[in-house]
């Protein structure tokens, strides 16, 4: 009797450890998150050597550092990191700006950067003088349809075909510009001059004629509707401590950001 009841003892314990294995196992194999951006240089890009970096890249990578979580970080264009952000759980955009009209669309983690809006043009286009966007009407401008300036320009009276032009990327975009077909881009300080010099044009041939305040600036970690809420507080809570510790700035400060 005594062996019998040893054995069940012996079969209980090792049910339940296989069972903790098992269970241990498969969450261990739970795929990473994934953490989408566009080509943005010095924020997200691909380097010289195939592989993903940039100043928000290394913050995002300290975050993960942080919350023991694992992530995967790729380069895609916007629009499509946006749909799939959207659309599937786990998935992330890290740079993200966060605007009255994505609010519902996504949940927040946390802002990993500050921008500001700006109406640039050629330097020699001496007929430009700007104190409001209002004053802008009277010229062309120029931005990348579907991003948020599209809507921030038709929601302040801009009209494509009249005064509003869009195009389809950068390269179009900074082309129209330089060959004098519009007369202002509403783009924002971050990158501008690399973006014009990866167009092919002289980034010291544009200057600014209105910064937009009124224009949100906030870049933000985002996911969709459909990643939990605990994965996201891991992520926010490990945000705010690489910015208490001063990691998140000395990452920016690196990048003379």
């Amino acid at each position: 009797m005594s062996t019998l009841r040893n054995l069940a003892l012996f079969l209980a314990l090792f049910i339940s450890f296989s069972s903790t294995l098992i269970t241990s196992y498969v969450y261990a194999q739970e795929p990473p998150l994934i953490f989408l951006a566009e080509d943005l240089p010095p924020y997200h890009f691909i380097g010289n050597d195939g592989q993903v970096t940039g100043a928000l890249v290394e913050i995002l990578q300290a975050l993960l550092a942080q919350s023991n979580l694992v992530g995967q970080i790729e380069i895609q264009p916007f629009a499509r990191s946006y749909k799939t952000t959207q659309s599937k759980k786990n998935t992330f955009m890290f740079s993200l700006l966060k605007t009255p009209d994505r609010e519902d669309k996504f949940q927040w983690i946390g802002q990993t950067y500050q921008s500001s809006a700006v109406l640039v043009g050629l330097n020699d286009s001496k007929d430009i003088k700007l104190s409001t966007l209002e004053d802008a009407k009277a010229f062309t401008v120029g931005t990348i349809r579907g991003y948020h300036s599209d809507h921030f320009l038709q929601e302040n009276g801009f009209l494509e075909n009249k005064n509003l032009s869009l195009s389809v990327n950068n390269k179009q975009m900074w082309g129209m510009l330089f060959n004098n077909r519009i007369d202002l881009v509403l783009t924002n300080n971050m990158a501008i001059d690399i973006e014009i010099k990866k167009a092919g044009f002289d980034a010291e041939k544009v200057t600014s004629y209105l910064s937009l305040s009124n224009f949100p600036s906030e870049l933000y970690i985002a996911t969709g509707l459909k990643t939990s809420k605990v994965i996201n507080e891991q992520l926010s809570t490990a945000l705010l401590a690489i910015k208490k510790s001063g990691v998140h700035q000395a990452i920016l400060a690196n990048y003379n950001l």
